[in-house]
């Protein structure tokens, strides 16, 4: 499959990852992700200020402080990331 990162995913990777090791990293989760596209978790937070309409995935990205979200199409044979956060955020502004 191929993996494609939003233009906000793409920003704010330029905006605020400065570690090379944490860039490659970012890199070899999307090489996992186009092989194994259901590798990360079912996303389904128990608040709904955090619910999208749309389901999608999780995954926290090894050995950095950042989590990707994605949604996989199979009909385009894509996977989408849509969203990355530092796992330090508030989870109650996700997604806004």
């Amino acid at each position: 499959m191929r993996v494609l990162f939003t233009d906000s995913v793409r920003t704010f990777i330029l905006e605020n990852v400065f570690s090379e090791r944490v860039a490659l990293a970012i890199d070899r989760q999307r090489d996992m992700l186009a092989l194994f596209p259901e590798m990360g978790r079912e996303y389904d937070p128990v608040y709904d200020a955090a619910r999208l309409s749309v389901p999608c995935r999780w995954i926290a990205i090894p050995d950095t402080p950042f989590t990707i979200y994605y949604v996989i199409d199979y009909d385009a044979d894509e996977v989408r990331v849509f969203h990355i956060e530092h796992q330090r955020m508030n989870p109650m502004g996700r997604f806004s």
